[in-house]
């Protein structure tokens, strides 16, 4: 089983920042400064599901990459298996008995 190298999962979006916040003591005192919180934080955590997404494409991208290098060198191999079968005569070649 593969070790979770991400885990996104959606955080408070409407709970008043603590004072020890970075938002600071803040008062919600209308509906109003609650969906803008909301709205912020719901970017502010859009913002990171893209960045991980980006992180993800860039890792397939890179496996990808050396899955077709590995392919290309095993194309070139089985070439040169092909025209060394092809460049054989049956009838010059020695068979033990």
């Amino acid at each position: 089983m593969p070790f979770v190298k991400r885990s996104v999962e959606p955080q408070l979006l409407c709970r008043p920042p603590a004072p020890g916040e970075a938002g600071g003591p803040l008062q919600l005192q209308d509906l109003c400064s609650t969906s803008h919180l909301a709205l912020a934080r719901t970017l502010r955590q859009l913002s990171d599901l893209a960045r991980h997404a980006c992180s993800i494409f860039q890792e397939l991208e890179d496996d990808v990459l050396s899955t077709h290098q590995r392919v290309r060198g095993l194309q070139k191999k089985i070439h040169l298996l092909q025209q060394t079968t092809f460049e054989l005569d049956a009838k010059q070649e020695a068979v033990r008995k």
